[in-house]
């Protein structure tokens, strides 16, 4: 999940525009033949089409795998090292083979003899519509790059957080647009089998570009939406790819909660002057999500007619633009009540589904690390503090750090240095602390 800002920038929409939105069909051939040539990402790998084409897959779907690669293009990299953006198979948590898109990053230098540990990125929110892919800038392979800051001309958070740093610890990085940013269909926002699986297949991708000399060790690092889907990986890893060497699972600011939050059971967190917007933009999203990935539930049980009429600005709008269209057209005139039927009169099927897919129900397999800012007006601090609480009744290590006046902007920031040390903690095997 993510915040609200005044305005998208329209620089950042014509540059996502013109790599990543395609929504003709699919040619149904490798326009290099993958056999190199321009965009060539490494040796035996196919070369996607350029532009927005790269993000139609072929049609149907080619044969293999869940995490078997598709294509890839070749893009910029930090120093030392190289990049591609990957197109791959994965499924919807219903089994429905689907191509997601993303970026995959290594060290450009000789790998050590036992191959290299990989980081997988699970971000947070950045809207519904195929434009909001993160992969789909014209140079994703950066260190992240905030919508908040001004140094950037995208309408979304691009980038990877620290992502400069990990490759020059050796590792191998990669980062899921997940389902429906970039490639077709709805994006089941929160749904937490279909984002587990688009990150979890993401690893497999990389492991078949046989230049990033992936191995099968692992850490997974999300932030908000991605949280959420780090801390469901460290459940249900096993039963889905039972290769990988999960050695454990950072969240920062994490939607770990969505059960107790949509009964309104938890306590009420910080807020700004645009906030309640914005978290109605994120509920709708939520609501988009569930329709998608459930068909016996119906948008009129939980919305009223202004509430669908919003629902479809997600098709076609990023986070912060759909929420800047809240602010203005209920949330200034006091009116956002106006979107939503009220919780107590949410219909049992739909409380049935958000709890589903509540983290922290079922034990995890592998340590933990929760980060949250206390000023973060997204995700209250009270539900990751509640999510905290389940995880603890378990077996597994779990540490969580407040951070005193950190907000949902800030958290991948101020707790960096943090997660950095914990993620190279468990790939090296020390002991996982834990203060529950």
């Amino acid at each position: 999940m993510r915040r609200r800002l005044s305005a998208i920038i329209a620089a950042g929409v014509a540059a996502i525009l013109a790599l990543g939105c395609g929504t003709t069909a699919a040619a149904d051939t490798n326009p290099d033949g993958g056999k190199g040539g321009k965009g060539l990402c490494a040796p035996g790998v196919p070369v996607g089409p350029e532009g927005e084409k790269f993000y139609d897959p072929p049609s149907p779907l080619p044969e293999g795998e869940h995490g078997d690669l598709i294509w890839a293009r070749r893009v910029d990299a930090p120093d030392g090292a190289r990049a591609c953006r990957i197109l791959y198979l994965s499924k919807l948590q219903n089994g429905t083979p689907v191509a997601v898109s993303g970026i995959v990053a290594w060290p450009d230098a000789p790998a050590p003899g036992n191959g290299r540990n990989v980081v997988a990125w699970a971000h947070g929110t950045v809207g519904g519509a195929r434009m909001c892919s993160p992969s789909a800038v014209p140079n994703p392979a950066v260190d992240l790059l905030n919508y908040y800051s001004y140094e950037s001309p995208f309408g979304i958070d691009v980038g990877v957080p620290a992502l400069t740093e990990f490759l020059d610890s050796g590792n191998v990085v990669v980062a899921t647009d997940y389902q429906g940013l970039g490639t077709p269909g709805v994006h089941q926002y929160t749904v937490a089998v279909t984002e587990t699986n688009n990150t979890l297949d993401s690893v497999r991708a990389a492991r078949q570009i046989t230049d990033t000399h992936a191995n099968r060790k692992t850490a997974v690092l999300g932030w908000s939406q991605g949280g959420g889907a780090a801390l469901f990986i460290g459940q249900n890893y096993r039963s889905y790819t039972p290769e990988i060497d999960l050695v454990g699972v950072a969240a920062l600011a994490p939607a770990a909660n969505l059960g107790p939050d949509f009964e309104g059971l938890v306590l009420p967190g910080p807020t700004s002057p645009t906030s309640p917007s914005h978290n109605a933009a994120l509920r709708i999203n939520v609501y988009r999500g569930f329709l998608a990935a459930y068909p016996e539930l119906r948008a009129e049980d939980v919305l009223q007619p202004a509430g669908l009429d919003a629902l479809e600005g997600l098709d076609v709008q990023c986070i912060e633009h759909f929420a800047d269209v809240i602010q203005e057209n209920v949330g200034n005139a006091g009116q956002l009540d106006t979107l939503f039927k009220p919780l107590s009169e949410v219909p049992a099927a739909w409380h049935q589904r958000f709890r589903e897919n509540t983290a922290g129900l079922a034990p995890s397999l592998v340590p933990i690390l929760v980060m949250q800012g206390t000023a973060d007006t997204v995700i209250n601090p009270n539900s990751t503090t509640e999510y905290v609480r389940r995880a603890c009744t378990f077996d597994q290590p779990v540490q969580y750090t407040k951070y005193e006046g950190a907000t949902h902007l800030t958290i991948p920031i101020v707790a960096q240095q943090q997660y950095l040390s914990w993620i190279a903690d468990r790939f090296a095997g020390r002991p996982a602390p834990s203060n529950c």
